[in-house]
């Protein structure tokens, strides 16, 4: 239904506000990762900002879209996926909202290199197309999402290979009902055919911060193994001003080999960087090799001891032990399923450079 005045625009914005919030607390979305988006008539869209926290919206940050030549207005950036969003308005007429995320079991369902997710909710059978890779923000991604649309035309929800989702309502409710579905259906996927029941989250074991210089452990008895480690990396990284240790059982999981993790996700190049090595036990050293502590890498795995994720603040630190969890969920389910699609590394690259100085940069403002 289109939004005909200045009053019904503003409601609108402030829906979006709404429903972003719903979906930050329950976890589909994080920090500045996913956007949503309604239709205002066949001409344009609102869509969420790019770089800006949910929780700090205000309806002035909601910006208007051109469906056609995605011109926009005002002085906020709208978000780098627009033309992922003009895409899908164009081809289902239908459609009035828009929710993509990067929520953990979807996202990892689509690294696996397959075409579609066969799997099951609430005993029905469901199919899931999964859109060729294509970096984010490009208008080569929107075009998979157009050209995956067309050949699904009834299907309400699709994966963004490497990436996230893309789940389409006539309104707000059955968009964020479509992605709390396909979290549920990929859940079931990865237990059934990847044997990875993993539950997802950051358990954090010894972690510290800086105070004038100073190292303070949030536990007090923090072994003096571990604290060598803070130190060390501390030393060498000197932009760290928090490390969050993170224990959880996926992270926990790829400790314990000896491995060289290639990222399969867009935000784990993003964040975390584009070669994580895991530590063996080589000359009798367990846990006591520190070759990985570099400039652009924001996770150091510790054998057998989970990853030490660092940043320049706690929640810097604590966004990279959540994107390294879903990045672990998601190298173990493709190592029991026995193939997927890594990320090359020039795309890495690519990414890891425009995060690090043109979105996190536009984040921090």
């Amino acid at each position: 239904m289109a939004i005909t005045n200045n009053e019904e625009l503003l409601l609108a914005k402030k829906q979006i506000i709404e429903v972003a919030k719903e979906l930050h607390e329950v976890g589909l979305l994080v920090r500045t990762w996913g956007n949503l988006s309604q239709r205002v008539d066949n001409d344009t869209f609102i869509i969420t900002p790019s770089g800006i926290k949910y929780e700090d919206l205000t309806p002035e940050m909601i910006v208007k879209v051109n469906i056609h030549d995605l011109s926009y207005e005002g002085d906020v950036l709208p978000s780098s996926e627009k033309a992922v969003h003009a895409a899908c308005y164009k081809v289902r007429k239908d459609v009035d909202f828009i929710v993509h995320t990067h929520q953990v079991y979807a996202s990892c369902a689509g690294t696996l290199g397959i075409k579609k997710i066969l799997t099951y909710f609430d005993d029905e059978d469901m199919v899931i197309p999964v859109a060729p890779y294509a970096l984010p923000g490009t208008q080569k991604l929107a075009d998979n999402v157009e050209m995956t649309l067309k050949k699904f035309p009834d299907i309400n929800g699709i994966i963004m290979a490497n990436h996230g989702t893309i789940c389409l309502g006539r309104n707000s409710k059955e968009a964020v009902f479509e992605a709390e579905k396909m979290e549920v259906a990929c859940h079931n996927f990865l237990s059934d055919v990847c044997k990875t029941d993993m539950n997802h989250g950051v358990e954090e074991g010894f972690s510290s911060h800086l105070e004038n210089g100073e190292i303070v452990y949030d536990i007090p008895d923090t072994p003096q193994r571990v604290k060598n480690i803070h130190k060390e990396i501390y030393r060498r990284r000197p932009d760290v001003k928090y490390i969050v240790h993170n224990k959880s059982e996926a992270v926990m999981t790829v400790s314990r080999r000896a491995n060289h993790m290639r990222p399969l996700l867009d935000d784990f190049a993003q964040l975390i960087g584009y070669s994580i090595k895991v530590p063996s036990n080589e000359q009798g050293r367990d846990g006591d090799s520190y070759h990985n502590i570099k400039k652009h890498v924001n996770a150091i795995f510790a054998l057998n001891d989970g990853a030490y994720c660092v940043g320049k603040t706690y929640d810097d630190a604590m966004a990279v032990a959540i994107v390294l969890d879903k990045g672990c969920i998601a190298h173990i389910s493709v190592m029991r399923h026995g193939e997927g699609h890594y990320l090359s590394l020039l795309e890495c690259f690519k990414m890891n450079h425009h995060y690090r100085k043109s979105y996190s940069k536009l984040a921090e403002k």
